[in-house]
């Protein structure tokens, strides 16, 4: 058992009446399960802890579970004549119902016969295994689909709620340990490597530390963010880039900052709707609002604010932010419309434009930049301009003769 599982025994002591062995025996579980935690209506809580008293869960897919805490004494007889004797069976935290103690020595005690050999070593992988779960009753199976099922662990406990963190951080470290002390062999180098000098990235994909840390370290240099990802051959295909978290984790802090600024930079020149601030001692390049379809519709979609100054302006005008409702200036306006209007129907420019500023926008603009033209030219056509004060007028009756006298006779508009 010792060759098997070097880790399991903390103690071994001779003593007069045997020899005395405490086991810590972690539990795996293979596939991997969901734990739910129902809490225990039998035993009454206090009022200050009834609010711990909910079901928690169900987690996510756990592998390993807090080990148990096995005391036994190996008699002289053993193992032979006499079955080791237990003297204490605890889980660590507290995680294995009290109530189904009694049944799981109960069950440990009956694996014993005169003819079993090594029947200690049965005892771990028993619990190792985490076959007692099945025979206690405490795993099910659910259908999560037509083809896959999954096992859910039910587990009775006065505290519901502050035992489940426990279980997910317990589950975390062990994956954590397991990783490093198992090889894996590097793609970029061809050398195997123990876990602890290698990093697994989201998609799972393993390398070690020292090549991937050169790899994307040259790609940051060279400003080619667009490789600063899996390089296995399956996650480049799919154009696959590392995520924040994982490019902390392996190149320097200097380099993570280039990569940030590299990456706004590609996001800001990808997007057609991009402006600088208007601001002089600004200019921050501000990128253009996420709205939804309804919104490209309403006025808000020139809306713009810098991250850096906080300055709120209109992205046509770029003035102050007028509100949605009121119209920009004409002469702010003209210059974009007029542009839109040198090219014909379909041009690359023209959709180019529409993505900017936004199709519904831009003709809105148009159509309030013809009905604006139509109005000057009937002003033009079909008024004068009043010699006193210059508004345009409009002739209703008398003659052509215009005077300061007959002022008062003309309608204004």
């Amino acid at each position: 058992m010792q060759s098997i599982y070097p880790d399991v025994c903390i103690s071994n002591d001779a003593g007069l009446s045997g020899r005395t062995i405490k086991l810590e025996i972690p539990v795996e579980l293979s596939p991997a399960q969901t734990i739910t935690i129902v809490p225990n209506t039998e035993q009454q809580q206090p009022a200050s802890h009834q609010f711990h008293t909910h079901a928690a869960g169900p987690t996510n897919p756990l592998t390993a579970l807090p080990p148990f805490l096995l005391a036994l004494i190996l008699p002289p007889h053993y193992p032979l004549h006499a079955p080791p004797r237990i003297t204490a069976l605890t889980s660590t935290y507290a995680w294995f119902p009290t109530s189904k103690i009694r049944d799981l020595h109960a069950l440990l005690t009956g694996m014993w016969t005169r003819d079993s050999q090594g029947v200690l070593y049965s005892w771990v992988e028993f619990l190792h295994s985490g076959d007692f779960l099945d025979s206690l009753g405490l795993s099910s199976s659910t259908c999560k689909n037509q083809s896959a099922q999954l096992d859910t662990i039910t587990i009775i406990n006065s505290s519901p709620s502050r035992l489940l963190p426990l279980l997910e951080s317990y589950n975390v470290g062990a994956q954590d340990a397991t990783f490093a002390e198992t090889s894996y062999l590097c793609a970029i180098c061809l050398s195997p490597h123990k876990g602890r000098h290698c990093v697994r990235l989201a998609c799972a994909h393993v390398f070690c530390r020292s090549c991937l840390s050169d790899f994307w370290g040259s790609c940051i240099a060279e400003g080619d963010i667009g490789r600063v990802g899996c390089p296995d051959p399956a996650c480049v295909k799919a154009g696959h880039e590392a995520g924040d978290d994982d490019v902390v984790r392996v190149v320097q802090e200097e380099e993570v900052r280039r990569w940030k600024w590299l990456r706004t930079k590609r996001a800001l020149e990808l997007d057609p709707g991009m402006i600088h601030c208007p601001v002089v001692s600004c200019q921050t390049p501000v990128p253009s609002p996420q709205l939804g379809e309804d919104d490209d519709e309403s006025g808000w979609a020139r809306l713009r604010t810098c991250s850096t100054c906080s300055y709120s302006f209109c992205a046509f005008c770029r003035r102050t932010w007028h509100g949605p409702i009121s119209e920009c200036p004409l002469r702010m306006t003209e210059a974009v419309v007029l542009e839109y209007l040198a090219f014909s129907e379909g041009d690359v420019k023209r959709i180019e434009i529409e993505r900017r500023w936004g199709r519904a926008n831009v003709r809105r603009l148009v159509k309030k930049y013809e009905e604006d033209r139509q109005n000057r030219e009937w002003i033009e056509k079909s008024t004068i301009g009043c010699p006193g004060c210059g508004v345009h007028v409009q002739k209703s009756v008398g003659c052509n003769h215009v005077s300061a006298v007959v002022y008062l006779f003309m309608t204004p508009l």
